[in-house]
């Protein structure tokens, strides 16, 4: 399963989550707090943290190392100031190239 398709899921579990416990029916389907109490489904309660950890686990990144999710979300802070500053790079270049700054305070 890639990476993508995991996080997905665990955003998909979160969603459906009420204080980190998510309900389970018996095809262990996750299943709202509402829809179960609307259906009238029997439903147990799982932990969903502890869920999201074990699918992260068996795709090779440990949640449960506090380092790591620190390293984690570190690069994706610097990514995403990378790709901001690639864009506002890219505007001021064209910016330059419409105005011919080049040429702004040499003795002509």
């Amino acid at each position: 399963m890639s990476i993508k398709k995991v996080i997905e899921n665990a955003l998909n579990l979160l969603d459906k989550a009420d204080d980190g416990i998510v309900l389970m029916d018996m095809y262990n389907e996750v299943v709202h707090p509402a829809d179960a109490a609307f259906k009238g489904q029997v439903v147990y309660p799982y932990n969903a943290k502890s869920f999201i950890e074990e699918s992260f686990r068996q795709n090779g990144i440990d949640l449960t190392d506090k380092d790591l999710r620190f390293m984690l979300m570190k690069l994706l802070l610097s990514f995403e100031q990378m790709e901001a500053n690639k864009v506002r790079k890219g505007k001021l270049n064209e910016l330059l190239r419409e105005n011919a700054f080049n040429d702004f305070g040499k003795l002509m």
